[in-house]
């Protein structure tokens, strides 16, 4: 069926000052006004603005990735959302009383549906809105931190149950405080001249090398969209171990083991999976993996004792 273009908007009175609403309407905790998201600007190669959303659904978490279409500063924003060819704006103006703060939504649907998604998305937005002028005129406290719901889900052990495992290890030629620091540094085994690289990094508000620290790493598909991948660090042993899983499918632990040897360290990766999860047969799954770990164990190695020699 043909997709047409719908367009819907609202807006609220909010008797603060366009600045001052502009603050929240721009930032990325406005997304935290709506039940079960949050969201974080995340720092691109390329400069380009990236806004990434994560989801407490029923089944676990749902990723997303904003991009930024069109700005006019300190007035208003449009993102695109992913590449399903919605657009959502945001906006702040002045008003004899204060300010108008709107929000503008832009989707493809089928004439079918258009008009029940149009009241659905109206409703929403509404709210939305209602919520962020409670937040500007101080009836309710502004975002600081992720939501409980969402860091709950984050937090969750992913659902691994007949699971396989692969493991390698590598002697590197650095003590052990030097191999903790680059295993746990996102962008070591990413170099920024990487063409799939985009953005990684540190989710805000997580705490940094303890249980409940989260990273992020961003790259670009084939076709050009952007896709969107977290770890969440559940046990964490300083300079010696930490289990990372995977916060969206397909589920994946790892598992890191550092142990000194003489004036070296012998660093182990093992990953675990569900083979019922993975398409195709269970040895290419197997395969796959396998050559997953060996080139981590390998670019670690090479990227520490480089650094080793040049430092």
């Amino acid at each position: 069926m043909a997709k047409i273009t719908a367009f819907l908007e609202t807006s609220r009175e909010v008797h603060v000052d366009p600045e001052m609403a502009w603050s929240l309407l721009g930032s990325a905790w406005v997304w935290s006004l709506r039940p079960g998201l949050f969201a974080f600007d995340a720092e691109s190669a390329d400069s380009q603005t990236i806004r990434c959303l994560l989801q407490a659904t029923s089944t676990g978490i749902g990723h997303g990735v904003l991009t930024l279409c069109s700005e006019r500063p300190d007035l208003a924003a449009t993102w695109a959302v992913g590449a399903s060819g919605e657009e959502l704006t945001f906006s702040a103006r002045p008003h004899r009383r204060g300010a108008v703060v709107g929000a503008a939504l832009k989707f493809l649907t089928d004439r079918g549906s258009a008009y029940y998604l149009k009241r659905s998305w109206d409703r929403m937005l509404g709210v939305w809105l209602a919520r962020a002028c409670e937040v500007l005129e101080g009836r309710q406290p502004w975002p600081a931190s992720m939501p409980p719901d969402v860091r709950r889900a984050c937090a969750a052990p992913p659902p691994l149950t007949a699971t396989e495992t692969v493991t390698d290890s590598v002697l590197v030629a650095a003590p052990v405080s030097v191999v903790w620091e680059a295993v746990w540094a996102p962008a070591t085994l990413w170099p920024a001249d990487d063409p799939d690289y985009v953005a990684c990094g540190h989710v805000p508000g997580t705490p940094l090398q303890q249980a409940g620290e989260m990273q992020y790493f961003i790259s670009r598909q084939s076709n050009g969209e952007l896709s969107l991948r977290t770890v969440y660090a559940r046990e964490v042993a300083y300079q010696h171990s930490a289990t990372t899983h995977s916060i969206a499918p397909p589920h994946t632990e790892m598992e890191y083991l550092l142990t000194a040897e003489a004036d070296a360290t012998r660093l182990e990766l093992t990953t675990r999976w569900t083979a019922a999860a993975m398409t195709g047969e269970p040895q290419t799954a197997r395969n796959y993996y396998s050559e997953q770990v060996r080139s981590a164990v390998n670019s670690y190695k090479a990227a520490i004792e480089k650094s080793e020699r040049t430092a």
